[in-house]
């Protein structure tokens, strides 16, 4: 997982989770997460939104030669959970949460060596809840999938 010099300067926290995603970096695939992170790039951040790039390698498509659906399910997951931590709002969260819903509209397939872009929207984040939009575009710009996630903040109460 890489990160751009200047969203890592605006968002140390960000970094952090970045850095802690790579320290497990050539040890092969132990987590689900480990088959997409080697690949995915945060190019840029502001209030409320977090931009991925993504390069589709033959291993993250079906037999059909596409992004596997779970796959799509998979970046949406992880790269809207990074943005929460681009709240311009009252609540701030020390960490990502957790899941409690996860919705992805399948629109156009991507094939294989293809790059994506995420670009993912914070809606709302509140004291438990946070809702985040993210639309993936392919490399001529159009709208492939898109996901609404909601997470749920798992900060210690302390």
């Amino acid at each position: 997982m890489k990160i751009e010099k200047a969203v890592a300067q605006r968002y140390p926290q960000i970094l952090q989770l970045v850095e802690q995603f790579n320290m497990r970096e050539g040890q092969g695939a132990v987590f689900w997460e480990d088959n997409v992170i080697e690949e995915l790039h945060i190019v840029g951040a502001e209030p409320d939104k977090l931009i991925w790039e993504f390069k589709v390698k033959e291993v993250h498509c079906n037999r059909l030669g596409n992004l596997h659906g779970g796959c799509a399910a998979t970046l949406i997951d992880i790269c809207s959970s990074f943005a929460v931590l681009t709240n311009s709002g009252k609540a701030r969260w020390n960490l990502i949460g957790v899941s409690t819903d996860l919705s992805v509209s399948y629109l156009k397939g991507v094939p294989a060596e293809t790059m994506i872009r995420l670009e993912c929207e914070v809606q709302r984040v509140g004291k438990t809840l946070a809702n985040i939009f993210t639309k993936v575009y392919n490399d001529q710009g159009q709208v492939c999938y898109t996901g609404s996630h909601t997470k749920f903040n798992i900060d210690p109460k302390l």
